[in-house]
């Protein structure tokens, strides 16, 4: 103010004038300036407004394009706000997926974790995270993880929340745990456990399979290391600490079978592999390693090497044995060196009668009873289907016939289903160097070949009793057709004044016919109604299988063939070789008739039996085409006219 009052005074006087035009140029110049600052003002706010937009398009483009998804939830669940990256990753555009709800975009089965979490979420109001499946709009899932925080707008709610696609990991960390359920299974299935130990602390770690295989409680620590000798057998645990000196003595990795011993007590096998794990500076920090259970295996090998050794059915030392032992044996120290063969007598017979079941326990019997009068050093051994071996050392020639006998007595009064236990036996002894056991031996087997021969006929007569009594227990009916066949054939023979020897031969053949029913099953033998087509099969074999029987004994096997025939006829349409006409033995045709006859008038379970009227009329229809013409005119005008017994 005071410079404008001075400027007025100096203006009303004539001498101020050129100050006066410097004062309007000063002005001039004063407006001139504020415009220009003006301008500057302007331009400074517009360059900053620039800057302001370039920063918030690249904030955006960072907010849009960013590796993970944004969004912004209502309290509710809707899409407030969103990034293009969510939207892609869900497959809408921004625009539509705004108000839509997020949990109509999760896998089903997995929405009850997002609520679960977003409740939790607004009631803590603590950050919240987690994985679930996700469901694209084409269809398509993936695996997306959440993190979401909690922010007030004013008094409201809102949800931030990062959605991130997370497939990739999820599909390595199922690979991963797919391996590991692999190797796991691996594992167990191999009985095959890890372990790992740390020699600067001593801290033992086993997998759960080591745990398994020393039979320990997996929630617990594994025992340390001075306890490991408990789970070994001594001699075991005495290599496997040798083998852990030199290992961390040397590094050099071992491996061993060792015999275990289980938390239980049990024991059992295991295959260690141990090595050692260096650091930079090379010193050995920690031991880690691998064990199998083997027990199995050993089982395995030692039963193979038993199975190896020894006969299956008796348990006795097998031929391959026998024949290394024996060798072993052959020495100057073992003289005088005895050997004694044994053989089962009719065993064959046996076996073809009652089956190979029975002959097995006569086989073990044997066994049983020439192991008990064993000694020590003696070895015995099976060296045949019925043959057995027993070789002394130390023994002479009359000691071994002593022990010898004793067997042989002990074994006659052991008795298997009515049947006396026989053997025979043949001995000899090595005295001198200068023998050969290969001389000895064959010479035992021909003085037992020798006894053999011997005894066979009473042996197998015997049986041959046997066999028909054991047929007649088990069927009364048989007995009795057997004794009816035998009187016929007799009367026919009679009657047709055969020589002595062949009537004879015929009432013997008619009480031993049906020899060969021993082998078939008795259930058949007693049915009570008609027979299937297979048991009449099983039936029609007795012919050939007493045929079997008998022609194995010498007493017997002129019977042999008389018995197989009695079922052929003479139009060639019987069994077992169709034989036709007077290709069947005299013999077989009488026994034939005979057979035939009681058959038709005996009471059978399964029909009626025929009056003698209608057997002769059935006799005769078949007279010519199963029966010998002849034979059955005898018997119908002659026999059966005599005797009305029949």
């Amino acid at each position: 103010m005071r410079e404008k009052s001075e400027l007025n005074s100096q203006a009303n006087h004539p001498t101020n004038v050129a100050e006066k035009i410097d004062l309007n140029f000063a002005n001039i110049k004063l407006e001139e300036l504020s415009l220009d600052e003006v301008k500057m003002i302007i331009y400074e706010q517009q360059v900053k407004q620039n800057e302001l937009e370039k920063i918030k398009t690249k904030y955006f483009n960072i907010y849009d394009y960013a590796p993970v998804g944004y969004l912004i939830l209502s309290e509710k669940g809707l899409i407030v706000e969103s990034n293009l990256t969510a939207a892609n990753m869900i497959g809408l555009s921004r625009q539509i997926l705004i108000k839509e709800r997020l949990s109509q975009y999760i896998f089903k089965e997995d929405r009850n974790i997002y609520h679960k979490h977003r409740k939790q979420l607004f009631k803590t109001m603590k950050s919240q995270e987690c994985e679930l499946r996700m469901i694209k709009t084409d269809g398509t899932t993936f695996w997306g993880q959440l993190k979401a925080t909690v922010e007030m707008e004013g008094q409201v709610p809102f949800c931030r929340l990062v959605l991130s696609d997370i497939s990739k990991r999820k599909k390595i960390e199922a690979q991963l745990q797919q391996n590991m359920k692999d190797l796991l299974a691996s594992q167990r299935i191999a009985h095959l456990g890890t372990w790992r130990m740390n020699v600067i602390t001593g801290k033992i770690v086993w997998s759960e399979e080591l745990y398994k295989i020393f039979g320990f409680d997996t929630t617990k620590p594994p025992p340390a290391y001075e306890e490991h000798l408990k789970l070994f057998v001594p001699e075991s645990w005495e290599k496997l600490s040798m083998a852990m000196e030199e290992i961390m003595a040397t590094g050099r990795s071992y491996e061993l079978e060792l015999e275990t011993i289980k938390r239980d007590g049990s024991k059992g096998w295991a295959w260690i592999r141990g090595e050692a794990e260096k650091n930079q500076k090379g010193k050995i920090v920690s031991l880690w390693g691998i064990a199998q259970d083997i027990s199995e295996h050993k089982q395995n090998e030692e039963q193979l090497l038993y199975l190896s050794n020894h006969d299956h059915l008796t348990g006795l030392h097998n031929r391959r044995y026998y024949e290394r032992k024996l060798k072993c044996l052959d020495s100057k120290e073992n003289l005088p060196l005895s050997v004694i063969m044994f053989d089962v007598n009719g065993l064959k017979l046996v076996n073809d009668s009652f089956g190979h079941d029975l002959g097995d326990v006569l086989i073990k019997k044997t066994a049983d009873t020439i192991k008990k009068v064993c000694r020590k050093n003696d070895l015995v051994a099976r060296i045949g289907g019925d043959e057995f071996v027993l070789v002394l050392p130390k023994t002479s020639l009359d000691e071994s016939k002593k022990i010898a006998n004793h067997i042989k007595k002990i074994t006659s009064k052991e008795i298997v289903s009515n049947i006396a236990l026989s053997i025979s036996y043949g001995c000899d002894t090595k005295e001198m160097s200068s023998q050969l056991i290969s001389a000895v031996c064959a010479n035992a087997e021909n003085v037992m070949y020798k006894h053999k021969l011997n005894e066979r006929l009473s042996i197998r007569s015997k049986t041959i009793e046997l066999i028909m009594n054991s047929l007649f227990d088990k069927s009364q009916a048989e007995k009795q057709h057997s004794n009816k066949v035998s009187q016929i054939c007799f009367a026919i023979a009679s009657k047709m004044q055969l020589d002595e020897e062949t009537v004879k031969k015929l009432r013997a053949v008619g009480l031993i016919h049906d020899i060969g029913k021993i082998g078939i099953n008795e259930r058949i033998l007693n049915k009570t109604d008609s027979l299937t087509n297979s048991e009449r099969i099983d039936i029609e074999r007795h012919s050939e299988i007493g045929w079997r029987l008998l022609s194995s004994t010498n007493e017997f096997s002129e019977l042999a063939q008389l018995v197989i025939d009695h079922h052929e006829k003479m139009d060639g349409s019987g069994y077992p070789n169709g034989l036709k006409g007077k290709a069947i033995q005299l013999e077989s045709r009488i026994l034939a008739i005979a057979e035939a006859y009681d058959a038709m008038t005996s009471k059978k379970s399964y029909r009626k039996e025929l009056s003698k009227e209608e057997a002769i009329k059935e006799l005769k229809k078949c007279s010519g085409t199963h029966f010998d013409a002849e034979i059955v005119n005898v018997f119908v005008e002659q026999v059966l006219a005599e005797h009305e017994e029949f």
